[in-house]
């Protein structure tokens, strides 16, 4: 589907729907759908200023209108007639009690009088939690306003208009008071474009507000100015006026994040940005810095009016087409009815180390590479990289061109092909025989060290088999040792003796006997020691005299008689009760 903003009636948007198989020769028909007609005739002062698909939505059967009376619609392709939902773009909480006071009714056109002018929106990233997707509008004098849109039009969330942004660092040349158009590359975190009439770009980080949580704020992280009349002019006084002033518009990339086109009336210039890989890379890792000192690559692609303002040849509008096959072409539509294709390349995108930065470079580095760190393939990239290319030149008619701005042209083509190209051309020529010498130099070296090589290796040969027979001498030696050794045990094993049962058995007593006469001596020395100690101990004790020993020993044979008398009553009394 093809969207246009121009059809029967003015200020009108409607939808082309192209067929996919077509007609090899012929008129091919094509289905036109007009969006918003029924209030587009009925308000003929209001005009669709920016339209889009909606991205949110699994379906391309919606469109989101940004017109002049500062509402964005969101259309149906199914019910193009009336719009689905509307937003107002403007604050009606701090307009209408300053309308109330003047005593005047807040019409919807007086209300989007009173706010800014919108000129272009743009998709964000999309909140899943929320079932919303994020809209940056634009303002004209460059303020950018946050609006999220539901992604099912049934519900009713989101609507709230946020903003406008702060941007950081302040600075009054942040605003300027004729911007067109902004742009959201879908990188983590989101990076917005910002385009002017006069050819300015900025490119603003949106981040987490230091001061203030839970808002938003906008980084510059750099500004950029492209040419937008043309390679020649056709003379110096020579001014555009504001109706020849056209709008730029943003297409984005979908093969790369960091890489965007900008469209406008002379052609089509291609943005790289370096510093939108440095941004995902410090958000993804835990702790490092941010070096964010790169410029953007911008890259002249087409120029359809070379001469200035008298070629009429204008550009109508450009999308990125992908095919499985030819890959992604930037298609271009030109004022003559006519389509350019223009290949996309691959962006060369810097390697960016880890942040641990460990040394994993081998010891055993050559010369070439320690002497020169960097790759030869990266440094004659270098060498041949261009801060000017000449675009591809298409314009219409040229029979009324003058021959001074054609020589103008060629002179000024010529010089960039000279000074861009032929001398870098050279100068990396210079560089690549320099390598070569070096290169040569480092060939004979290595051949003169193969040489050695090839040399200490036939010795190392010869040393080699003098091992090997040394080796087999010795260990036919070390097998007749082995065999010696051997027989030399079976001789002793021969000549033990055999003993009988009964000397086996004597064997075992006399060791048995053994062990008791171990265990008898220790017993015997435990014995002894007691002895000396009672002996010891008998002498510190106080003796009796004659008579105390005859009155003990008449006490203890009275003890024993009464002990003898009272066993001998204890006998006879069991006897009795036995």
């Amino acid at each position: 589907a093809v969207v246009s903003t121009q059809s029967t009636w003015d200020h009108c948007v409607s939808v082309f729907d192209i067929p996919r198989r077509r007609r090899a020769k012929g008129v091919t028909t094509c289905r036109c759908t007009l969006v918003g007609a029924r209030f587009f005739q009925g308000h003929s002062k209001i005009s669709a200023v920016d339209v889009k698909w909606h991205v949110g939505l699994t379906e391309d059967t919606h469109l989101v209108v940004l017109t002049t009376d500062n509402i964005l619609r969101v259309y149906s392709t199914e019910e193009p007639a009336c719009a689905v939902s509307s937003y107002p773009l403007f604050n009606t909480d701090s307009i209408i009690p300053y309308l109330h006071c003047l005593n005047v009714s807040a019409g919807p056109s007086l209300l989007s009088a009173q706010a800014g002018s919108m000129v272009s929106f743009t998709f964000g990233p999309v909140i899943e939690e929320e079932e919303v997707v994020t809209v940056f509008v634009l303002e004209e004098n460059s303020d950018v306003f946050i609006l999220t849109l539901p992604l099912d039009n049934n519900k009713t969330s989101g609507g709230e208009l946020k903003g406008p942004l702060k941007v950081l660092p302040p600075d009054n040349e942040n605003y300027e008071l004729d911007a067109c158009s902004i742009l959201c590359l879908q990188s983590n975190p989101p990076v917005l474009v910002v385009a002017t009439l006069s050819g300015t770009l900025q490119h603003l980080a949106l981040l987490q507000d230091s001061e203030v949580e839970e808002e938003e704020s906008l980084y510059l992280l750099e500004t950029v100015e492209i040419e937008l009349p043309g390679l020649v002019e056709e003379g110096d006084s020579t001014q555009s006026s504001d109706e020849e002033v056209s709008a730029i518009s943003l297409i984005p990339d979908p093969t790369a994040r960091d890489r965007y086109f900008v469209r406008h009336n002379t052609g089509i210039h291609s943005v790289f940005l370096p510093a939108v890989q440095r941004l995902e890379h410090f958000v993804k890792a835990e702790d490092g810095e941010l070096n964010l000192e790169c410029e953007c690559v911008a890259e002249h692609m087409l120029c359809v009016q070379p001469v200035g303002a008298g070629d009429p040849t204008c550009l109508f509008g450009g999308t990125v087409v992908q095919d499985p096959m030819l890959g992604a072409n930037l298609l271009v539509l030109i004022s003559n009815a006519e389509f350019i294709s223009l290949p996309i390349r691959s962006v060369h995108r810097e390697e960016i180390p880890l942040l641990s930065g460990g040394d994993k470079t081998s010891h055993c580095a050559s010369t070439m590479k320690q002497v020169h760190s960097q790759l030869f393939s990266q440094k004659l990239q270098g060498m041949l990289a261009r801060s000017v290319s000449n675009p591809l030149l298409r314009c219409g008619n040229s029979a009324g061109l003058s021959q001074k701005a054609l020589l103008e042209l060629l002179m000024k083509s010529t010089q960039v092909f000279r000074e861009e190209y032929i001398a870098k051309q050279s100068k990396a020529r210079g560089e690549l025989l320099h390598h070569m010498s070096l290169l040569q130099e480092q060939q004979t070296q290595h051949k003169s060290e193969l040489t050695e090589l090839q040399h200490t290796v036939s010795e190392l040969t010869g040393e080699g088999e003098k091992l090997s027979d040394r080796s087999s001498r010795i260990s036919k030696r070390q097998q007749l040792l082995r065999q010696r050794v051997s027989s030399v045990m079976r001789e002793v094993q021969n000549l033990l003796p055999d003993l009988s049962t009964a000397e086996i058995s004597f064997k075992e007593e006399m060791n048995s006997m053994s062990r008791s006469l171990k265990s008898l001596q220790q017993d015997a020395e435990q014995l002894h020691q007691k002895l000396k100690f009672q002996t010891k101990t008998a002498k510190n004790l106080p003796t009796l005299s004659e008579e105390q020993q005859d009155r003990v020993r008449a006490i203890l044979k009275e003890n024993d008689n009464q002990i003898n008398s009272l066993v001998t009553k204890i006998k006879c009394a069991n006897a009795q009760y036995l």
